[in-house]
């Protein structure tokens, strides 16, 4: 991320932090911005953004709540499990720590068809001492995809210190440090800082070695962008990435190689370290969360109720929606040799992904059942099985993923696969 380059030295005279958990000194924030490609401050254009021949494939609404720590039987998880901190926290950035309400202090609240996150001071024992106390949740365990519209509508504030930001990360990363340094892929749909609110940030950011090989901004100017709710969306497609605000263009750039894989939707309220001692509370509200894709494979969801706060819903820009829910039932029968740590995999369907990444706990003499919706029309499909975490040290030190079989509305339509390399492993069925 880059603040504005007239920002650089009054707002961020100590530090900003990114969301890899790295930090970059004031000394370096002005060559940072002069590198990064395609750092402007964007009046908008006219285009609009248009989703004719799309499929809605992630609908949050936000009029009930499904978090919990990990995620497994619910839409969102509070916890990074990477970043856990302690037993009810995620490490957070920024001067942040965010949290489960098992806590004692609960950062989350639905109400009139919206989530708020709310950061106040550290005041119960959880997280890093001395650290903001609020909120971020994400997706990976329900909902990945390759390519895509995908839009939040939200309110954010003008609390100095206040960070928001919508963004994707990588279901398994494509190139791990080792190419281009310690560098990882992101795609920041928006941040905004409290502290400067005439604009928002968008960011890519890639291990690719060229042209930039660190990240490709866009400041977008908005002096309204405090008040009231607004959109804030990004279509991430093999060729380009485009971000909107409000449903109109800011910027394009070239998708970089690294961007290929699926990636899910996290979002959360940070604390700016500069401002840490503003002991203000801070607030973020959202009232959706959407994502689209125009792979006719693609799985479409049904459009929950809509709510809106604060104003007009903008609806879905042409694109559609399932009258229903998807009218197959596809089962695997799946169990792992476990080793530091279970099996995580995804499964799609004809080149889809269906839901979120999966963990199997299942054995031999005692496999684990995993069933998913999916459309399989009479003729020929490909179910993918892509083990994302496999580990080989020797011998007797390897994890290890099976098949026992596949079913579809349940008759066997395959038997026995060994997933024990990883990577993506196909299974032709035939539906008569």
């Amino acid at each position: 991320m880059c603040p504005a380059p007239s920002e650089i030295s009054k707002v961020y005279a100590a530090r900003i932090e990114d969301h890899g958990g790295s930090s970059v000194s004031n000394i370096n924030l002005l060559a940072l911005a002069v590198a990064a490609i395609g750092l402007t401050s964007i009046e908008a254009h006219a285009e609009k953004i248009d989703l004719t021949g799309f499929k809605l494939t992630f609908d949050e609404e936000f009029d009930g709540r499904s978090i919990s720590q990990t995620g497994a039987t619910t839409t969102w998880a509070d916890i990074r499990a990477a970043n856990r901190y302690d037993a009810n926290s995620d490490i957070g950035f920024g001067k942040s720590s965010f949290l489960d309400s098992a806590s004692g202090y609960d950062p989350f609240a639905v109400r009139n068809g919206a989530l708020t996150i709310t950061g106040i001071p550290y005041t119960v024992r959880s997280g890093y001492p001395g650290s903001w106390q609020s909120g971020l949740i994400h997706s990976r365990q329900s909902f990945v995809q390759s390519y895509g519209y995908f839009e939040m509508r939200a309110k954010f504030n003008s609390v100095p210190g206040t960070w928001p930001a919508f963004w994707l990360l990588p279901a398994t990363t494509l190139h791990p440090a080792g190419r281009n340094g310690s560098l990882w892929q992101e795609l920041d749909v928006v941040e905004q800082y409290g502290a400067y609110t005439q604009g928002v940030y968008s960011t890519i950011h890639t291990t690719q070695a060229a042209p930039s090989g660190v990240s490709w901004n866009f400041f977008s100017s908005h002096p309204e962008i405090s008040s009231g709710f607004h959109t804030y969306g990004m279509d991430w497609e093999p060729a380009t990435i485009k971000y909107y605000v409000d449903g109109v263009l800011m910027g394009t750039k070239p998708t970089p190689d690294d961007m290929a894989g699926p990636m899910y939707v996290i979002f959360d309220l940070a604390r700016d370290t500069p401002y840490a001692a503003n002991a203000a509370a801070m607030t973020m509200d959202v009232d959706y969360v959407r994502a689209f894709s125009k792979d006719p494979n693609a799985v479409a969801v049904v459009q929950a109720a809509v709510s809106t706060p604060g104003g007009s819903d903008p609806g879905l820009y042409g694109a559609t929606s399932a009258k229903a829910p998807p009218a197959d039932v596809l089962t695997l029968s799946l169990y792992e040799d476990a080793y530091k740590g279970d099996c995580e995999f995804t499964v799609s369907v004809d080149g889809a992904v269906i839901g979120g990444v999966r963990t199997t706990t299942g054995t031999k003499a005692q496999p684990q059942s995993l069933s998913l919706p999916a459309n399989l029309a009479r003729g020929a499909h490909k179910v993918t099985v892509n083990f994302l975490n496999d580990i080989y040290e020797g011998q007797g030190k390897d994890r290890n993923l099976f098949m026992a079989g596949l079913k579809v509305d349940g008759v066997a339509r395959y038997g026995f696969g060994d997933m024990g390399a990883g990577g993506p492993h196909t299974y032709a069925i035939q539906i008569p």
